[in-house]
């Protein structure tokens, strides 16, 4: 690793941290600027990189980002052009100027699992112990920049994809068993995020569908099956007796369906092979015009929504190829964009935007997954 690569990896590193040590967006998104995006400009400008081979999927990616730079047309301000920038360096500098390998390694990957869940549960010490939040209401705003109990759910769960990951690679039941309990407490109890708990309880089941079938004999299975019956029946337990379990189940899907359709009728009036701008679909509104909508909640439906069929069919064509690129150097970072997208169909919005944690869950995944298919093969850390 050059040194160009050391700076941008411990870089990257920091600014991935920076949503859980950095009290608001701008200081993130000044971090960004400072120490990435502006010196990712410079290298790209003097031409410090290299790609060993050109792929498919970089092709399409590029073709895709090209693609998004065309809704400038349909949003028509300079803020959209200038958060396009954000996205295309943050990309850039994953592929070309970051050591792909350093994000591999077991180690580094349990620990940034730990400091996100160690963030929310001395979060939560502490607002229980101040008497701020009490105890069984919903934590709704955590102190850094990751501060809203949704986003900061699926954060938890996505990167648990990754921690799992390590633990069972390790044959760690035990440890694997208390981080679960430990998720779930945060995103069902804690943060109440539905979204969240999909997310754990996904991993989860992967988990011990893992151990099941990699275990080496009948009684590491039994025991793996107990521990499945007591978890289960906690869980039901849980969902059906406790009123903070109750509330998840009692809101159900909060009307996806119902706004998905709404805003899916709009979109048919619209260019529907170039998408339509995120303010033709302000006035959406639900239950009987009681609530309006901002955005879709569901980041694979806002693709088709604001770039249109082509930009939908392209970007569902980057995500097949990814996953099987990651496949192929089984890598972990496809298990957390699997989980990561399956929670954010009920959540996301836009995917071009200023830094946010779509950027820690969709666009790392990806161009980390791609970084290592055009620089340096399926080599395993």
């Amino acid at each position: 690793m050059n040194k160009i690569e050391y700076y941008f990896t411990l870089a990257l590193i920091a600014f991935v941290l920076s949503f859980v040590f950095l009290p608001s967006s701008k200081a993130v998104n000044n971090f960004y600027y400072v120490f990435l995006g502006l010196p990712a400009l410079w290298m790209f400008f003097c031409g410090r990189f290299h790609l060993e081979r050109h792929t498919p999927l970089l092709w399409l990616w590029v073709a895709f980002m090209l693609w998004m730079l065309l809704a400038a047309i349909q949003v028509q301000t300079l803020q959209y052009l200038k958060h396009w920038l954000y996205v295309a360096v943050f990309c850039g500098l994953i592929v070309l100027l970051v050591d792909y390998r350093v994000l591999r390694q077991y180690r580094l990957c349990f620990a940034i699992f730990l400091i996100f869940l160690l963030y929310i549960l001395m979060t939560t010490a502490y607002y229980w112990y101040t008497g701020s939040h009490p105890v069984g209401r919903r934590v709704g705003d955590l102190p850094m920049r990751m501060s809203g109990p949704t986003y900061a759910s699926i954060v938890l769960s996505a990167f648990f994809a990754l921690g799992a990951w390590v633990l069972l690679s390790r044959n760690n039941w035990f440890a694997f068993v208390l981080c679960s309990s430990l998720v779930v407490f945060c995103t069902a109890y804690v943060l109440q995020s539905r979204a969240g708990v999909l997310g754990a309880f996904l991993v989860i089941g992967a988990g011990c569908f893992y151990s099941l079938w990699f275990a080496e004999n009948w009684r590491y299975r039994m025991l793996v099956l107990l521990t499945m019956v007591i978890g289960a029946s906690g869980l039901f337990w849980m969902f059906g007796n406790q009123p903070v379990f109750q509330l998840l189940v009692a809101r159900a899907d909060s009307g996806r369906f119902e706004l998905w359709q709404a805003h899916y009728e709009t979109f048919l009036e619209c260019r529907t092979w170039l998408g339509c701008a995120p303010d033709y679909f302000a006035d959406i509104a639900i239950f009987g015009g009681r609530v309006i909508i901002e955005h879709p909640h569901n980041i694979i439906f806002s693709v088709l929504l604001y770039h249109g069929w082509v930009g939908f069919l392209g970007f569902l064509t980057i995500l097949a190829l990814t996953f099987f690129a990651a496949w192929q150097q089984r890598n972990a970072w496809g298990c957390f964009l699997l989980v990561s997208l399956l929670m954010l169909m009920f959540e996301g919005s836009r995917l071009v935007n200023q830094p946010s944690e779509l950027w820690l869950l969709i666009f790392l995944p990806c161009m980390l997954i791609l970084a290592e298919q055009v620089r340096g093969g399926s080599e395993k850390v």
